[in-house]
């Protein structure tokens, strides 16, 4: 995975999760790397905003949250239940804003997390999105768009985040924004699952329900 900026900055889209904690740390070996954290009111912004920020300072990389909380709770009006993620077709929305940081700073690589699986069922999750970004990128200036790890399996990027000293006790991945794992949502049985094929335990403790 190619993320050698030769020291330049590389804006790393972070969400606090598995896969951008890994390639925050692998970008931090060759470039220095800013980390973004975009809050679109979803509902476990500040407990992936605090793992975000905590990873930023393990690897002593700027950082910056972006605030679109008015428009997620915006798209939520109306509905009878609060979704989890209130953006429809969010990659596209966090990529252009990505992109647009990159622009406002100068910075010339847009890093995005996106695992092998992200593919299945999710149009922004494919690689082809990722081409079609790195083309409209390159149009409106001189910006790479990168997403090194799409080829990945969550459990090798486990693997390769544990040989670069992840931490990974100090990730968020639930939807419902407990202050620990609920273990039952969709990503933390995906999260649970990817440890599991990587051969390495969670902290312990790390689900409790209700909490």
């Amino acid at each position: 995975m190619n993320t050698n900026q030769g020291g330049q900055a590389v804006v790393v889209l972070l969400s606090g999760g598995v896969e951008s904690t890994t390639l925050l740390y692998e970008v931090a070996r060759n470039s220095t790397p800013i980390g973004v954290f975009i809050d679109y009111h979803q509902r476990a912004a500040r407990r992936e905003l605090a793992a975000a920020q905590t990873q930023c300072r393990a690897v002593s990389a700027r950082f910056q949250r972006l605030d679109m909380a008015a428009v997620g709770r915006s798209f939520c009006t109306g509905q009878t239940l609060r979704a989890h993620v209130p953006l429809p077709h969010r990659n596209l929305v966090i990529v252009s804003l990505g992109l647009s940081y990159c622009a406002q700073i100068h910075a010339r690589c847009l890093a995005i997390a996106l695992a092998r699986e992200d593919a299945v069922g999710n149009a922004s999750g494919a690689p082809r999105f990722v081409r079609a970004f790195r083309r409209l990128a390159q149009d409106l200036g001189d910006i790479t768009v990168v997403a090194p790890l799409i080829t990945k399996s969550k459990a090798q990027i486990i693997r390769h985040g544990l040989d670069l000293g992840v931490d990974y006790a100090h990730t968020y991945s639930c939807l419902l924004g407990h202050h620990r794992h609920c273990g039952q949502c969709p990503q933390c049985l995906k999260r649970r699952a990817a440890f599991a094929a990587a051969g390495a335990p969670e902290a312990p403790g790390f689900y409790r329900a209700g909490d």
